[in-house]
């Protein structure tokens, strides 16, 4: 079972190729995806993930035509697509900044008893099979993380628009250092209602999670719990940036559509590069958790073609001196065509 499960990240030296794989596309099947995520939201802070920015696009390139595409061949790999004839293959490309920052952002010095400076900036290659109660994901993500990841500069120019405190640390950032990553998620939906033609229902999306590289190391578990009109038009929660709970990027159906959602995971953490620093000597680290938990709700709305979601996150302590919990926001907007 397992290596049935995990076969699919075979699929992953494919990627660039899947992305123009073939086939001819329908329409309405590409969505753009813009995603912020902020502690400014909700917790009125600056400090640890203080920001994320992730701009996405993701198409289906419709029915897979030929034993011999690569489409039939990924799919052919997929534990989701074995098991469930109808599902569709979807392919994504990615660009994403994150960083992360000590909580006294205006002391120029090294600060030993906080977490250090860091941003990753990457690319993002996926494919994912989706049917209609089942999803797998594989992510790779490509990056740096370090000066030339611009996270510094990001950071400056965005304090000095909404005239906040400049950032006076980043000297003390992490060094440069190449990243890549793996991202596997696997989710089974359980639903008692809401099916096609508006009604309301609730379903239930538990899912496993693997990252894999020197970005992070990780193993999930969790669930989302959704509440909403046609909950068909889209499986789990709306994305977010990782790492975090997996969610669909597309979406389908028309007219006008509302759920609220919440969910959880818990993570058995063994690398965390923001935390256990860069393989290249740098100045300080921080002793991380193993075991870190995440708790979101929202909603989501949908109206035709156009998805918004607003998410208000929780996340424990990552690290051992950490300053308590964190929380922050998010929001994303997508635009299928």
């Amino acid at each position: 079972m397992a290596g049935e499960r995990f076969g699919f990240r075979a699929g992953a030296l494919a990627l660039l190729c899947a992305l123009g794989g073939g086939q001819a596309v329908a329409e309405d099947n590409h969505v753009v995806t813009l995603q912020v995520e902020n502690d400014l939201f909700f917790g009125h802070t600056d400090r640890d993930y203080t920001n994320g920015m992730r701009l996405t696009y993701v198409h289906n390139p419709g029915e897979v035509s030929g034993a011999d595409s690569i489409s039939a061949m990924l799919k052919g790999l997929s534990f989701v697509a074995r098991h469930s004839p109808d599902s569709q293959i979807y392919y994504s490309f990615g660009l994403g900044q994150n960083m992360y920052t000590p909580q006294d952002i205006q002391n120029p010095d090294l600060i030993l008893d906080d977490r250090p400076y860091a941003g990753w900036t990457y690319l993002e290659f996926g494919v994912s099979v989706q049917s209609q109660n089942d999803l797998e994901v594989l992510k790779i993500d490509a990056g740096m993380v370090g000066p030339a990841s611009l996270a510094e500069f990001t950071q400056r120019q965005w304090h000095k628009l909404i005239g906040s405190p400049i950032p006076q640390g980043w000297s003390h950032q992490l060094p440069n250092e190449p990243g890549l990553n793996l991202h596997y998620f696997l989710a089974h939906r359980i639903r008692t209602g809401g099916e096609k033609g508006g009604r309301w229902g609730f379903d239930v999306t538990p899912h496993v999670g693997l990252a894999l590289g020197n970005i992070y190391t990780y193993g999930a578990v969790g669930a989302t719990f959704r509440f909403g009109s046609n909950l068909d038009r889209e499986l789990g929660a709306p994305p977010r940036i990782q790492p975090s709970l997996p969610g669909s990027d597309y979406f389908g159906g028309s007219g006008l559509d509302f759920y609220v959602f919440a969910g959880g995971e818990v993570r058995g953490v063994v690398r965390d590069i923001f935390l256990d620093g860069t393989w290249r000597s740098h100045e300080h680290d921080v002793e991380k958790n193993t075991f870190v938990a995440d708790l979101q709700v929202g909603f989501v709305l949908l109206w035709n073609d156009v998805r918004l979601a607003i998410t208000h996150a929780f996340r424990t302590d990552t690290y051992k001196i950490q300053h308590g919990g964190h929380e922050y926001g998010a929001i994303t907007l997508s635009y299928r065509f």
